[in-house]
């Protein structure tokens, strides 16, 4: 009887250990189209080739984006990657699956795929899990600038630009660094969760020469447009205002005398 408790006890206790797995702590942030690996390792190292990597969305631990188990990758996974997903090193020295390397490799990126993925691990007697979060972004188009001449001898100016992922921030400035104020700025989202975004601006020669627009989501990660308005305003309708006109021929008169 002491025999039979002893065996429960030491049957519990394997139970009840668990894999350290281990993966990045801050999110890993892609581009759509581009290739992630997402990094995930057992520490202390342990071979892993006899043991079962399940790499699953949130709530989809019966739909994976990868399950590796008795040797080989096995056909259960959610379609949207398949032919998409692999295990990977996460590094050139990791060793791969005999030293704990069971790393995602996700290619052809989607917005779809930003999110949380769990990585888990199991073995006969433990297992260990693990979640990490994929950020996707998308750079989109140069900025379009269009000019509109307006019977106060101003310029309305838009601004346009598609193909971004998260919503993007707008700005404007002019020639010398001055901040311009915006009309409005819209944003419209696509079925393929990409956003074009929609700014304009009213300026005038007092304002600036040279405008530009800047569409950005982080710093480094920016589009621009630029406009030089003094040609729009000076050749605009005789009858924008008499007071642009009056700008245009000073203008002239400066040039002449320097």
């Amino acid at each position: 009887m002491v025999f039979i408790i002893i065996v429960l006890l030491n049957l519990l206790i394997e139970a009840s250990v668990s894999l350290t797995v281990v993966v990045p702590p801050d999110p890993i942030v892609a581009h759509v189209g581009s290739t992630v690996i997402l990094p995930c390792w057992i520490s202390p190292p342990e071979n892993a080739e006899a043991l079962e990597i399940r790499w699953y969305r949130q709530d989809q631990f019966n739909n994976p984006v990868l399950l590796y188990n008795q040797g080989k990758i096995q056909d259960v996974q959610e379609e949207s990657y398949r032919n998409r997903s692999s295990l990977a090193l996460r590094s050139d020295q990791s060793g791969g699956l005999k030293y704990g390397d069971v790393s995602l490799r996700l290619e052809k990126l989607r917005v779809q795929d930003g999110g949380l993925f769990h990585c888990y691990v199991s073995g006969e007697h433990s297992y260990g899990s693990e979640e990490m979060t994929l950020k996707i972004t998308a750079l989109g188009s140069a900025p379009v600038l269009s000019p509109e001449s307006l019977d106060d001898g101003r310029v309305n100016i838009s601004c346009r630009s598609s193909g971004w992922y998260p919503e993007p921030s707008v700005s404007w400035t002019s020639d010398e660094g001055r901040v311009l104020r915006p009309g409005g700025t819209s944003h419209t989202r696509g079925a393929d969760e990409m956003i074009s975004v929609h700014s304009w601006t009213a300026v005038s020669l007092s304002d600036a020469q040279l405008v530009s627009c800047s569409v950005s989501l982080r710093p480094g990660e920016l589009k621009e447009g630029r406009l030089d308005i003094q040609g729009i305003v000076c050749s605009g309708p005789w009858k924008a205002l008499f007071f642009s006109v009056l700008i245009c021929s000073l203008l002239g008169s400066v040039w002449l005398i320097f």
